[in-house]
């Protein structure tokens, strides 16, 4: 973050995600402190969305993509996907990982996305499922 509280990053609309699986108990847990986290960090990227997405009732939008581990935190930021891996479920890790990524400039984030480019994943296909 820049000292004015802004993203370093280039603009475009970013997509905050959790993917989890209703089934997780550890994702149920999850769940409303993830929500939590997401009211706290509305300014950690300006414009940004944050999604609960169960990976079973949103397979088809996730086509291939299919998580080892849960929960999974996934940032995209436009048409670049970021970041997608398990963490444990603390907030101030997620909390920090975005507020990281949000402070990529642009050649940073290139390297990210090209890191994740065969996944496939689009974030901007997900709904929110938070209730």
């Amino acid at each position: 973050m820049n000292p004015a509280g802004t993203c370093a990053a280039p603009a475009g609309d970013w997509i905050v995600a959790c993917l989890c699986a209703q089934w997780c108990g550890i994702c149920r847990g999850w769940r409303d402190a993830y929500r939590e986290l997401a009211q706290q960090s509305a300014d950690l990227l300006p414009a940004s969305r944050w999604l609960w997405v169960d990976v079973e009732s949103q397979a088809d939008a996730l086509g291939d993509f299919e998580p080892e581990n849960f929960p999974v935190l996934a940032v995209q930021q436009g048409a670049r996907l970021l970041y997608c891996a398990a963490l444990p479920q603390q907030a101030g890790n997620w909390r920090r990982m975005v507020q990281s990524l949000g402070a990529l400039d642009e050649e940073q984030a290139q390297r990210w996305a090209a890191q994740l480019q065969d996944l496939g994943l689009d974030l901007r296909r997900l709904h929110d499922e938070a209730d």
